[in-house]
């Protein structure tokens, strides 16, 4: 489950922020407006501005930073761009940050997620009551064609809650946001998965097989922050104390703790005088381990308000 190790991620960085004396460091429903964010060339500081997601436009916060780390996913040329402009009204812009070496390229890629194939009594007003035998077979390994340079291609896989997923198509697209269901691609998911299972599958967009629409789960999609370049892009900019994170796509959930480490070394050599003393510290803080998956999963559908509890947050 993808969505549990950032879940880890940020417990873990809250954490480990109490114990290290700096408080609460995940800050929710807020966001950076970097703009109107100021550097102190003399003190080396950063002002960023925040403002609350909910549209209060009264609720503003400036926060303090030795440094920024522009991870912004697809839209991280920008936030670098924006940052130039606010440098510029310091005395600053690009003489001290320059323009991005890269630009966004966005790249679509549209699921479906069914539900556990068994025996399921589908809607009376879809099937009149009739009992579905729906085929038992969950793949145990992903299933996934020969990968070409441009994409990995379809997967077929079933998650830790024993649902299949099929997706993700590789779209190029201009717009950064548009993340709408297309009804031809939906049909062309179902047709895939129809072959891997030998068996007619449809979609919200096809009933092209009444007895498993019923078991769709729902279909999304998701925007890959690609640019114009093959590699990770993560550049230091010394005089800004800024580093740019971009273009991590898919791959990055693997190397995300490598792309941490780098990042923090990166960052170690325009902030402390010696470094090195700090990356082989003999008192490293340990975070608490997360619970089992089961007992979070229990957890949820006990809380039945959308939400699980992990360590009192």
């Amino acid at each position: 489950d993808p969505w549990l190790f950032p879940l880890a991620m940020a417990t873990h960085s809250r954490e480990i922020g109490e114990k290290a004396g700096l408080g609460d460091v995940i800050q929710t429903g807020r966001e950076v407006v970097m703009e109107k964010s100021e550097f102190d060339k003399n003190s080396g500081l950063w002002s960023v501005a925040t403002r609350s997601t909910c549209g209060d436009e009264n609720d503003s916060t400036v926060i303090s930073s030795k440094s920024v780390i522009n991870a912004a996913g697809i839209d991280a040329d920008v936030m670098q761009l924006k940052a130039i402009l606010a440098l510029r009204g310091t005395g600053g812009g690009s003489s001290v940050l320059p323009s991005p070496t890269f630009e966004a390229r966005p790249r679509r890629g549209q699921y479906i997620v069914y539900s556990t194939p068994k025996l399921d009594k589908c809607d009376e007003t879809t099937t009149n009551s009739r009992w579905v035998d729906i085929p038992k077979t969950v793949p145990i390994r992903p299933i996934q064609p020969i990968p070409t340079e441009r994409t990995k291609g379809i997967f077929v896989y079933s998650t830790l809650y024993n649902q299949i997923v099929v997706g993700p198509t590789a779209k190029d697209q201009s717009s950064r946001t548009n993340n709408t269901l297309d009804p031809e691609v939906a049909k062309e998911l179902a047709a895939y998965a129809s072959r891997i299972f030998d068996r007619t599958m449809g979609s919200s967009q096809s009933a092209s097989d009444i007895d498993f629409d019923c078991n769709i789960i729902g279909e999304y999609v998701g925007i890959r922050p690609g640019t114009t370049k093959r590699d990770y892009q993560i550049h230091l900019h010394y005089p800004a104390k800024f580093i740019t994170v971009g273009g991590i796509r898919s791959t990055g959930l693997t190397a995300s703790l490598g792309i941490g480490r780098h990042v923090v070394q990166t960052l170690l050599s325009p902030l402390i005088p010696k470094p090195e003393h700090f990356m082989t510290s003999t008192h490293p803080l340990k975070p608490t381990p997360l619970p089992d998956v089961v007992e979070l999963v229990r957890d949820y559908h006990a809380r039945s308000d959308g939400t699980i509890a992990i360590h009192g947050h």
